[in-house]
């Protein structure tokens, strides 16, 4: 009986540990503070500066932008 009650806490005990772990994942978050919020937007405008200025008429990875590509 002990051994059959053994197998069966493995199963139980993952059950738990998947249940407390989408519990967890799933908690509402706190608003982002002011100070993150405006450096993330400023990271933000700063790579987009980089691509525009990477190459006129050109795009990010360096090929030259096509027309349409669909005929």
């Amino acid at each position: 009986m002990a051994a059959i009650v053994g197998w069966w806490a493995i199963p139980a005990v993952a059950l738990a540990a998947v249940i407390l772990w989408a519990v967890w994942r799933g908690r509402p978050r706190k608003p982002a503070g002011m100070r993150e919020t405006v450096a993330h937007y400023e990271q933000f405008q700063a790579v987009l500066t980089r691509v525009v200025e990477a190459e006129p008429g050109g795009t990010p990875d360096g090929r030259a932008a096509a027309a349409r590509d669909v005929p």
